[in-house]
């Protein structure tokens, strides 16, 4: 299996924009993310680690979380930083939210978190705190015939440092869908891939990322599809002000013989003041045939005509514009089928343009 970090040309397109000099850790000693589980019911069975729901509401240490296969310096910078990463085991379907908090303090927090589906399930990871410099990765198996959903809201201190990898891969039949809030942290470097390995798998991604201040947010995402007759979409809308930039590079991989895949990546970005850069790189690595594979990127500013629009029913300028970006992030959500996720990705995105309008 050939992933990024085995392909050297795709190492440096991965770390162009955001050197790992600027990313790594100091050697000050690590503390764990801790993390805090709410709103365990409904018909399913979730068990954190293999302790019993008596251990509720929190996570206690979980098994070794297997890492990929793959030199990547990132991945195992975590793993030495953090030797006791959390599992959560969901089975059967779960009707409610399951609300996980990830709360990182210190000099440097790290935090290793491995989802088990199987049966159907929303989760919702709202990582916050003050930690200096914040490394999270998230790994996921969906068992074949499953449903997973998980909604991250980055809510970090402005001033923090975060590093993001996530590993997920999805069986037959089986659909993974995850929506990103990314409102936190002055400079952030998220590396999140998903295997599609095998026929009928489906992965949907959103994810919605806004600029302000100086703030450096740059997000690659890998799809890959490993078997024919599996399905992908991302959508990425990105909002830039200040003096703000984005990175967003999509890399989509369907491997030889993966006829009939269907996939997509669209990228968006609002640029909101003249100091604000956002950059789009799509990418597309097609070795079948029968497949149908496109993406797209964008690049404007807010429009006039809706802002004359909005400001002609009583709202002045900055509130136009803030029911304009507010809309726009929004939407990058829309891909995701549970209601649940989109429900919780909205309102937290809700909750942080009304601090920001009052800063």
């Amino acid at each position: 299996m050939t992933t990024a970090m085995e392909d050297p040309s795709s190492a440096v397109h991965l770390w162009r924009s955001t050197p790992w000099a600027w990313m790594k850790p100091d050697d000050a000693e690590s503390t764990a993310i801790r993390m805090v589980l709410h709103d365990i019911k409904g018909a399913a069975t979730a068990v954190l680690s293999e302790g019993s729901p008596d251990l509720f509401p929190v996570i206690v240490d979980g098994p070794e979380t297997t890492l990929p296969d793959v030199d990547d310096v990132v991945r195992h910078t975590l793993a030495n930083l953090d030797a006791r990463p959390m599992r959560l085991d969901i089975d059967g379907t779960h009707e409610g939210v399951i609300n996980l908090d990830l709360r990182a303090a210190g000099h440097v927090a790290v935090g290793r978190l491995h989802i088990a589906c199987k049966g159907q399930a929303v989760v919702h990871l709202h990582v916050s705190g003050d930690a200096g410099w914040c490394g999270l990765h998230l790994t996921g198996q969906v068992a074949n015939g499953s449903m997973l959903s998980v909604a991250v809201t980055d809510e970090l201190h402005l001033e923090s440092c975060v590093v993001r990898c996530d590993d997920w891969r999805v069986g037959r039949d089986a659909t993974f869908e995850t929506g990103t809030l990314s409102v936190g942290g002055f400079r952030r470097k998220s590396d999140l891939r998903h295997h599609l390995d095998a026929t009928g798998g489906n992965v949907r991604i959103g994810l919605g990322v806004h600029g302000q201040g100086s703030r450096h947010d740059d997000h690659h995402v890998e799809i890959h599809h490993h078997a024919g007759h599996t399905n992908s979409s991302l959508v990425a809308n990105v909002a830039c002000g200040g003096r703000s930039r984005s990175v967003g590079t999509g890399r989509l991989v369907i491997d030889a013989g993966a006829d009939g895949t269907d996939a997509g990546q669209v990228f968006r970005n609002l640029l909101l003041s003249q100091g604000a850069r956002a950059d789009a790189i799509p990418e597309l690595e097609v070795l079948a045939d029968d497949v149908s594979a496109a993406h797209g990127a964008a690049s404007a500013s807010i429009d006039d005509d809706q802002l004359h629009y909005l400001m002609s029913r009583g709202l002045d300028h900055d509130e136009a514009s803030d029911m304009i970006v507010e809309g726009f992030l929004a939407d990058a959500f829309r891909p995701l089928s549970a209601a649940d996720a989109r429900r919780a990705l909205r309102d937290r995105l809700t909750v942080h343009l009304d601090c920001a309008r009052i800063t």
